[in-house]
């Protein structure tokens, strides 16, 4: 590889609508956008921590930039060293920079060959006029995958009115941020199977750690997604070769990009477990990576990146999703 140069700049997007999750709300994001070049080709990566996920904060991020600029080749030697963000973000701009001297989109250079992907909506908390008139502007639109926050003192009123409002072909998936106690899980499955029985597709992060996962496992009558719940490479790596989910919920910049999950999704493929792909409310450059790599790994199911119309970024306008597919340009 020629000697790479790196450029990055500091970005700060505000978002049309707050996100409202068991952690709390998230109303802007900040980070850095990296262009790396290699025999005069541009490629371009982000790095955005996610407050509350991330373990790393921008300011970090940027130093960590700061002292890879100053022989980017270095990091591709050594990237384990810095954080998943930075790694994300970095290997994201490498593969970019292929694609583009190739000439070819980056899903194909990934080995894919489709270019769109199926997408949910995301319905957040908020009241419960706010939560209704999302879901009802998510169906509006088309969507026929709508994931809902949940994690809130009034769950099964909220589980009662998607029950009443949604449609037989409608596809919902629960996401708990594993804010639920054993008892509370249980309660509010078997309720959500009754209510909703083949709309449901799963239940995400249910009980508060994979312990309390392992020990109702077999109980449980619906499909299972973990994410917060499998924080790490290993932690998933652990949950896939035991079986303990049905589906695997993987944000590529909490685990350094697209080399990691590629390698993930192969090991989930041969268990027969799921990969839903999933933002964490990513700028332009970031969503436009993690949606090429959803399209690489191909599976079949909708990923959860139908977050561009949440950011205030001209640059998302062609990733928002139309009745609940991207069409990747």
């Amino acid at each position: 590889m020629s000697k790479a140069s790196l450029e990055f700049y500091d970005l700060s997007l505000e978002m049309h609508e707050n996100i409202i999750t068991a952690y709390g709300q998230i109303e802007h994001r900040t980070g850095q956008e990296i262009h790396l070049t290699i025999d005069g080709q541009i490629g371009k990566g982000e790095v955005m921590p996610l407050p509350g996920w991330s373990k790393s904060t921008a300011e970090q991020t940027k130093k960590e930039l700061e002292s890879i600029q100053r022989d980017p080749d270095q990091f591709f030697l050594s990237p384990l060293g810095y954080s998943p963000e930075v790694q994300a973000g970095m290997t994201s701009a490498y593969w970019s920079q292929r694609a583009s001297s190739a000439r070819e989109p980056l899903w194909s250079i990934l080995g894919g060959s489709a270019d769109e992907i199926m997408v949910n909506a995301l319905i957040g908390g908020g009241t419960k006029d706010r939560f209704r008139r999302s879901i009802l502007t998510a169906l509006e639109q088309g969507n026929t995958t709508l994931k809902i926050k949940m994690g809130f003192p009034d769950d099964e009123d909220r589980l009662q009115l998607v029950a009443d409002e949604i449609a037989p072909d409608t596809r919902i998936r629960f996401d708990a941020n594993a804010s639920w106690s054993l008892q509370q899980a249980m309660d509010f499955i078997d309720l959500a199977d009754g209510l909703l029985g083949d709309r449901l597709e799963y239940i995400e992060d249910p009980v508060k750690d994979i312990k309390e996962l392992q020990q109702i496992r077999t109980n449980l009558p619906v499909p299972i997604a973990t994410d917060s719940l499998t924080p790490t490479i290993e932690t998933i790596t652990h949950a896939i070769e035991e079986c303990l989910t049905d589906y695997v919920v993987l944000k590529p910049s909490l685990l350094g990009g697209i080399e990691p999950v590629l390698k993930i999704a192969k090991l989930a493929h041969d268990k027969g477990i799921s990969v839903v792909v999933s933002s964490t409310y990513d700028g332009p450059v970031g969503l436009y990576s993690w949606c090429h790599l959803a399209a690489a790994i191909g599976n079949g199911v909708a990923h959860g990146l139908g977050t561009a119309s949440l950011i205030d970024d001209k640059r998302m306008e062609s990733l928002i999703p139309t009745r609940g597919s991207i069409k990747l340009v």
